[in-house]
């Protein structure tokens, strides 16, 4: 039953993607384990993808569970290649799961949205994620290494422009517990990770209506604004709009169909690089599709099947 359904699913996907190169003019792309993996995927391998789909005459919006830390890697980026070869396809940058949208241009950086929390705000956010942490029993021993080391560092980092410095004193006291900026507060998850649904479930709980908490993958925790419709839906259906795109014109790729990247998986030709995804899909002929490559680790699936749609 297992092989019948991988070789159906395999076939279904083959034919969506027949479809959708003939389309596309917009690739929506999740960045942390979809197009980067931190090991042979890193910032250079993601700009000469965004080099290669931009010489197609496509455009790119990168759709990000980071904000300030995108904006500041991204748009220095995207200038440089849109001043260096001149191209007429445009760049958007869809920070903390949809909660901010930017365009960038040659020469500067339009802000389309921004769903930015005040300082009240954020201070509110961290006192009722401290007290849910606290009442878990999960103190700073219990967080991921990863986490921990990452937002020490950050706070080592030179936030100015990206940051008000404000927002960014509020989580200086918590020895890289959690990290704030606008946009959003992230919280560094435990290592135990079958308490991070419940985790989320109790922090989402005590935020009420206004805020929710989005897991965004095995080491953070993200709070933003609530929204009526998912964030990351919400951004890409902003820059159709703004392009004058219909739906099937976009293609978007994730690698968490069942986490925060649920929204930006559901528009027609949505694919997804997640294993786990093939034991639990049910709805075999719905979006997101499964991209298989046996021999391939999930991230170089998705730049195998971006060269497959620009070819």
């Amino acid at each position: 039953m297992k092989i019948l359904k991988s070789a159906n699913l395999h076939k279904i996907t083959e034919s969506k993607l027949k479809e959708a190169r003939e389309k596309v003019l917009l690739f929506a792309l999740d960045y942390d384990g979809t197009i980067s993996d931190g090991i042979d995927f890193k910032q250079p391998q993601v700009l000469e993808l965004i080099e290669k789909i931009f010489d197609r005459n496509k455009s790119v919006a990168i759709i990000t569970a980071s904000a300030s830390t995108a904006l500041k890697k991204f748009v220095p980026s995207f200038q440089e290649l849109f001043n260096k070869k001149n191209f007429k396809t445009r760049g958007f940058i869809a920070g903390a799961n949809g909660a901010t949208l930017f365009e960038v241009k040659k020469k500067g950086l339009t802000e389309i949205y921004n769903y930015k929390m005040d300082l009240a705000q954020i201070q509110k956010v961290v006192e009722i994620g401290k007290s849910v942490y606290e009442k878990l029993g999960i103190k700073n021993t219990d967080l991921s290494d990863k986490g921990l080391e990452t937002f020490k560092k950050f706070l080592k980092d030179n936030w100015q422009g990206y940051v008000p410095a404000e927002i960014i004193d509020v989580c200086r006291p918590y020895n890289g517990e959690l990290f704030t900026e606008e946009a959003k507060v992230t919280f560094v998850l435990p290592k135990d990770k079958s308490i991070h649904e419940k985790l989320a479930r109790e922090l989402n709980d005590e935020l009420k209506n206004e805020y929710y908490a989005a897991i965004g993958d095995d080491t953070y925790i993200h709070i933003t604004k609530r929204f009526e419709e998912d964030g990351k839906a919400m951004a890409v259906k902003k820059i159709l709009k703004l392009m004058d795109l219909k739906e099937d014109e976009v293609v978007t790729f994730g690698d968490m169909p069942t986490g925060n990247d649920a929204g930006l998986l559901s528009f027609p030709y949505s694919f997804t690089n997640s294993e786990e995804f093939i034991s639990i899909k049910e709805n075999l002929d719905q979006p997101p599709y499964i991209l298989f490559e046996p021999n391939l680790t999930p991230v170089a699936k998705v730049y195998k099947t971006i060269d497959y749609l620009l070819s």
